[in-house]
């Protein structure tokens, strides 16, 4: 299965002006059950739960740009344990190259612990990954589960190179 250039988006407006306090709900923009799935050009924007979530196996992703929701709160959304892309816990293989989680907490003051989410093991690898603080209140702590800086005031923070938690690879 390929997945060439998406755009999957919860409306953060609409004719009325700025969707506030978690209307619109969409709860996760793509959720991968099947094995083999590779992405190229995924775009996933404001949805409620998390962007993406993988659960398949040998999953590969070739550039993805997320924009965090701008109306959650910290107990609705970061609490919750909701990230921009997240590898389940069982899978234990997954590429992914050039991922870049966006945030604009506009609303509430929400601190997430990460942009990215996955499961540690030797088949599980990230090449070139960031956060960015566009603006807004509270910020990112960590670029991959705890790797990598934070992302605070306007601030960005990045993992270049080829990361994956067991063992390390640089």
């Amino acid at each position: 299965m390929v997945i060439d250039h998406v755009w999957l988006w919860r409306a953060d407006h609409d004719v009325q002006g700025s969707v506030t306090n978690s209307h619109n709900y969409v709860a996760t923009g793509l959720e991968v059950n099947g094995n083999t799935v590779r992405a190229y050009g995924l775009f996933v924007e404001h949805t409620l739960g998390d962007m993406v979530l993988w659960n398949g196996e040998d999953g590969e992703t070739y550039f993805f740009q997320s924009e965090l929701p701008y109306d959650v709160t910290q107990d609705n959304y970061a609490n919750k344990g909701y990230h921009s892309y997240h590898v389940s816990d069982n899978v234990q293989r997954h590429l992914s190259y050039g991922l870049g989680v966006y945030t604009y907490f506009r609303d509430y003051t929400v601190k997430m612990d990460t942009g990215i989410k996955a499961p540690s093991g030797s088949g599980i690898k990230f090449t070139n990954t960031f956060n960015k603080m566009l603006s807004g209140n509270g910020g990112i702590d960590h670029v991959l589960n705890t790797q990598g800086g934070s992302a605070y005031s306007g601030g960005m923070s990045y993992l270049c190179g080829l990361h994956s938690e067991s063992p390390m690879i640089s």
